[in-house]
């Protein structure tokens, strides 16, 4: 019995083979998206957590601190104040996070990139501090809180360095001290009224 093989098509085995490539080729890309969503996650995971600084850095008393004041509530994430505001600044703080990964593995110390102190933006985020205070909030200092950071250009945190993390480290008290006012106003500091709106049970009067 002779049995004849029918030759394939040149054409046929051409498109096979550009198929099976094109099959490849989409299957690498696939590869290639998921490993990069992947490398993006793992930052964005780890960084959800604001224990993260903790593990990386050496700064168990900034947690602590934090954890007990107001902005546990407000701000339920170190990178709310400590990166600029704005979804790029965000995504680069939050994908570089690789860094402090590195370094809580290593020991090696490097300074997060993207972070930075808090400013005028960060305290004006939606649902937190407005501008719009022109006293103390027991209501008896005087002072307007717009004329000083767009006129006297004082940030937040000159008056306020320890909003968050009260004498922590270096870090100074909730509110200015006196001496701070004496620097700007020491020509009125002996005008009771110019800065207290009430008065208050202490000597001379008024309590300094």
């Amino acid at each position: 019995m002779i049995i004849f093989f029918a030759e394939q098509p040149q054409e046929e085995t051409a498109a096979s083979q550009k198929e099976a490539k094109s099959r490849k080729k989409t299957y690498l890309w696939i590869a290639i998206f998921a490993v990069v969503i992947t490398l993006i996650a793992i930052p964005y995971w780890y960084t959800s957590n604001p224990k993260s600084c903790v593990r990386c850095h050496e700064m168990e008393k900034y947690y602590n601190s934090w954890k007990k004041s107001s902005h546990a509530v407000a701000a339920n994430n170190c990178f709310h104040c400590h990166v600029k505001p704005g979804a790029i600044n965000l995504f680069i703080y939050r994908v570089s996070f690789y860094r402090e990964i590195y370094a809580s593995i290593s020991g090696a110390k490097l300074k997060p990139i993207g972070a930075s102190l808090p400013g005028v933006r960060s305290c004006q985020r939606k649902g937190c501090h407005s501008l719009n205070r022109i006293s103390s909030t027991s209501g008896d200092i005087k002072i307007n809180h717009r004329s000083h950071v767009t006129k006297a250009d004082i940030p937040c945190i000159r008056c306020h360095p320890g909003a968050a993390h009260p004498n922590v480290g270096r870090i100074g008290d909730k509110t200015p001290p006196r001496k701070m006012c004496k620097k700007c106003h020491n020509a009125r500091m002996n005008d009771c009224s110019y800065c207290h709106s009430k008065r208050k049970q202490g000597v001379g009067g008024y309590r300094h």
